[in-house]
């Protein structure tokens, strides 16, 4: 039998709501509405139509309603079932249940605007409905206030959406519709009234309107006037010829030449002042009388501390009404887990609550599901929270070798696409070797392009000897080595090659730990190598590239900071890492015979 099936298909009056089951973990306020009894389900009542009033015309309420609204259209609803010993329902993943929530309102994009809807409806009245249509086997999900809903001819109304805005036309619900659900927030007295956080900050609103009202009378007071200017009538002034006939020839040519600025703005005569003459004894006497409301400096004070205390009144931050701090109009919605459970988790479990009772349960219920009352609607709030930048611990315990690459990747934003084939690594660790050693630059360069590179480093040559070239041209015949047989050449060539490739792998390693810089008032910044490099100091491919470490801007406070080579070997001092164990670590500082160790 279908649910629908359970409602009378011959207009007669729906039955009473299925039993609530039997209390569970989840409580809030949210019941199906009974049969129709009364010409009206509820009565809007004053403190509601005061606060609509502001929803309407208060644009910071209006912006504090809207955003919890978003916020709460972020929150995802799915079927779980209550289980013992289980802290919250646990999701389902197969069943009528879930078949039932996966098309609640039409997927995604419909549940979002529910509870869109609904946020604003517990925000502002602290009531409203949700209303389920079956239309030719279509089910239609709508939220409606309380106004918009009644009971009339022993059938539940709405308000026609597609009414004229003029006028209000009901129309009866659809046949074989579900009865209306009311969702509301109980007052702590009356538990069947609603209560809103809005009603107790009516007073702070109007206040806050006042200062708006306020603010805007003094500009345009501005606007409407600039005051009068008083001569005494002893003063004359040239009349010009075109003006000789006005009543107030004078007058008249001011209003022309005040009317050409306006006509010619960014002209000289937009600021060039009228130049007048008349007796010194009346230079005092010329007065501006002003009549505009002066500009109260502390007014802006007041209205954010009215807005101050209204975010306070609302549980919203103050920074998302201000526009202040790192919550702006672009990522203000998004929190940390403790702001969630505080503020939209109660809100969420309300309307779960709601839904569990006037939909699922039902359903469940007219679907014949023998464990029916162990199905609940639940909330997933993951794409609400505001995940903490762990990037930096991440590389740190990375390369201390503590955590995977996968790890590394998850905690930095990519995804395990981006993770480097053995092929890729292989010759990234040898691009570092390249730039960054020398010494290690051909065999490196041989094995990254598939063919035998030998670079020789150029030695210096007194001032008139002759190029290499001829001084081995002109080297005896017998100072020449005998050439080694065949065997011997290939093997040495082998031995070197794996030891070129031993080389090269070590210093990959290298390159990817974890060093330090030590800057100390004073001195010279200082390297620290791990106990990696304790036998290879010298070759570490941070040592060449930190042979310029002096020339670096130093940092505003000693200590100890993290220090990496990025992706084209160059040398970067990370953060300050005062508490970094060093114990096993060592640095390598110049001297006069080349390099010599000290322990860090």
């Amino acid at each position: 039998m279908a649910w629908y099936d359970v409602f009378s298909r011959r207009g007669t009056p729906m039955p009473k709501p299925f039993p609530t089951p039997a209390p569970n973990a989840i409580t809030a306020a949210a019941a199906p509405v009974a049969s129709p009894r009364t010409e009206l389900i509820r009565n809007t009542d004053g403190w509601q139509e005061e606060v609509w009033g502001y929803h309407d015309t208060l644009g910071e309420f209006r912006y504090a309603t809207d955003w919890e609204a978003k916020r709460l259209s972020r929150v995802r609803l799915y079927a779980a079932k209550l289980e013992p010993d289980a802290d919250e329902p646990v999701r389902a993943t197969a069943g009528t249940g879930v078949d039932l929530m996966t098309a609640f309102a039409g997927g995604p994009a419909g549940q979002a605007q529910i509870m869109s809807g609904l946020a604003t409806q517990l925000r502002v009245p602290g009531e409203g409905y949700l209303i389920v249509e079956n239309v030719g086997g279509i089910e239609q999900w709508s939220v409606r206030s309380i106004d918009e809903v009644r009971v009339a001819r022993q059938r539940y109304e709405v308000i026609d959406e597609n009414s004229p805005q003029s006028g209000n036309t009901w129309r009866p619900l659809a046949q074989d519709s579900m009865a209306p659900i009311r969702v509301w927030r109980p007052n702590k007295r009356w538990h069947h009234l609603a209560d809103s956080p809005t009603r107790a900050a009516r007073s702070t609103m109007r206040e806050l309107e006042l200062v708006n009202r306020h603010i805007v009378a003094q500009y345009l007071s501005r606007l409407a006037s600039a005051g009068v200017v008083v001569f005494p009538n002893e003063i004359t002034f040239p009349v010009r010829e075109e003006f000789a006939d006005a009543p107030d020839p004078f007058i008249a040519e001011w209003i022309e030449m005040a009317a050409e600025a306006i006509r010619t703005p960014g002209t000289a005569a937009g600021v060039v002042p009228m130049p007048m003459k008349v007796p010194a004894e009346y230079v005092d006497k010329i007065a501006h009388i002003d009549f505009t409301l002066k500009i109260d400096e502390k007014i802006i004070e007041k209205r954010d501390s009215a807005i101050k205390r209204l975010a306070s009144q609302l549980n919203v931050p103050a920074e998302v009404l201000l526009g202040m701090g790192d919550l702006n109009h672009w990522n203000a919605w998004i929190s940390d887990e403790t702001s969630l459970k505080v503020d939209v988790a109660p809100d969420a479990e309300l309307i779960c609550q709601a839904i569990t009772t006037g939909y699922l349960q039902p359903r469940l219920k007219a679907s014949h599901v023998e464990d029916w009352a162990q199905w609940v609607v639940w909330y997933d709030m993951s794409e609400l929270t505001l995940r903490p930048d762990r990037s930096d611990d991440a590389f740190a315990a990375y390369d201390r070798l503590e955590i995977s690459g996968a790890a590394l990747r998850r905690e930095t934003g990519f995804n395990e696409a981006d993770a480097p084939s053995d092929e890729e690594l292989k010759n990234q660790a040898l691009k570092v070797i390249i730039k960054t050693l020398p010494s290690g630059a051909g065999s490196a360069l041989s094995t990254l392009i598939g063919e035998r590179v030998e670079i020789r480093p150029v030695a210096a040559q007194a001032p008139g000897a002759p190029p290499p070239h001829q001084q081995e041209e002109a080297a005896p015949a017998e100072d020449r080595a005998a050439p080694d047989t065949r065997d011997e050449m290939e093997a040495a060539a082998a031995a070197r090659q794996v030891a070129a490739e031993a080389r090269q792998e070590r210093m990959a390693h290298q390159a990817q730990a974890l060093h330090a810089v030590r800057f100390a008032a004073g001195q010279p910044p200082e390297l620290l190598h791990p106990g990696l490099c304790s036998s290879h100091a010298y070759s570490c491919p941070f040592t060449h590239a930190a042979l310029k470490l002096h020339s670096l801007p130093r940092p505003g406070t000693s200590g100890t900071y993290e220090a990496r080579l990025d992706s084209f070997g160059r040398f970067t001092v990370g953060r300050h890492a005062p508490l970094m164990d060093t114990t096993f670590f060592f640095s390598t500082t110049r001297s006069t015979n080349g390099f010599a160790h000290s322990r860090g």
